[in-house]
């Protein structure tokens, strides 16, 4: 009985290796993918949403917004930028891509990244529906290591309003600053253009040391671009820019199963500049 499981085990095993040594290609990485960039160390914090066109045959193309340190440390900025260049797949699925952006200028700046795909599916092919990307240089504002995690957004449907629609559940991390910041929370969009919740936010005390959750509701606009980003306008807040990571096709329109989130200004208290991830919760 034992060899009769063994030998089961071995053959479906087989299979399974069999179908995974399939090798990755140029093609492995073909269609849109939504991008969130995130710095490691330097000093100041950094965040930015892009959306990135792979052919399938080596080139890229795109567009990108980073919030980045503006003239002051309490002063920030979004950079918004076109993107071209290129990318290899090797057999393995780690590759190389050499991003090139347009400078307001007219300049190009041209950096270096190593990728590896973190997940696939098989269908004829491998096909990469999500990746890992390092940047080689440092960022020049803000001395910082960047790294990028890019998903595969659906072929087909469009993005509306009604792309966010339903109950979401939320983090909020804080970067930089002087204290740290961590809050979570629930958000009610109605898919036509407003969203309401309550956030939950772990703040500094009245005393040295001591922490406090602080909770408070919040109704807001939002808007959804054709490719996935958008933004929410709260009055008298600072502005919150998104892109939608994750989405299923429903009735012919991309609705969010994820998605990331800047705050475009710092926090006032923290000093913290803040970004938050969402997760569609059931009906």
């Amino acid at each position: 009985m034992f060899f009769s499981i063994l030998a089961l085990f071995l053959i479906l095993g087989h299979g399974k290796v069999v179908q995974a040594n399939g090798n990755f290609t140029n093609a492995s990485l073909q269609g849109n993918y939504a991008v969130v960039t995130l710095n490691i160390g330097g000093q100041y914090p950094q965040a930015g949403i892009s959306v990135i066109n792979y052919d399938g045959k080596g080139k890229l193309s795109g567009t990108t917004i980073q919030n980045l340190p503006g003239a002051s440390i309490s002063e920030r900025m979004l950079t918004k930028l076109l993107l071209s260049g290129t990318y290899t797949i090797n057999p393995d699925g780690t590759g190389q891509s050499i991003i090139k952006t347009s400078l307001p200028d007219g300049t190009v700046k041209e950096v270096n990244l190593a990728l590896v795909i973190t997940q696939a599916q098989e269908d004829n092919a491998k096909q990469a529906q999500k990746l890992y990307l390092i940047q080689e240089q440092l960022d020049e504002k803000t001395g910082g290591l960047l790294k990028l995690e890019a998903t595969k957004l659906p072929n087909d449907g469009k993005f509306t309003n009604a792309s966010l629609k339903g109950k979401y559940a939320y983090t909020l991390t804080g970067h930089g600053g002087r204290v740290s910041q961590l809050g979570l929370g629930i958000m009610n969009y109605d898919g036509e253009g407003s969203f309401s919740g309550n956030a939950i936010v772990n703040l500094p005390g009245e005393t040295n040391g001591k922490r406090v959750f602080v909770t408070a509701p919040f109704v807001r606009p939002y808007n959804i671009n054709a490719d996935g980003t958008g933004i929410a306008t709260p009055p008298g807040e600072s502005d919150v820019l998104f892109i939608i990571t994750k989405a299923q096709v429903d009735d012919g329109i991309k609705v969010a199963q994820e998605a990331f989130f800047i705050v475009n200004q710092i926090n006032p208290i923290t000093g913290n500049l803040l970004t938050g991830e969402m997760t569609k919760l059931p009906n």
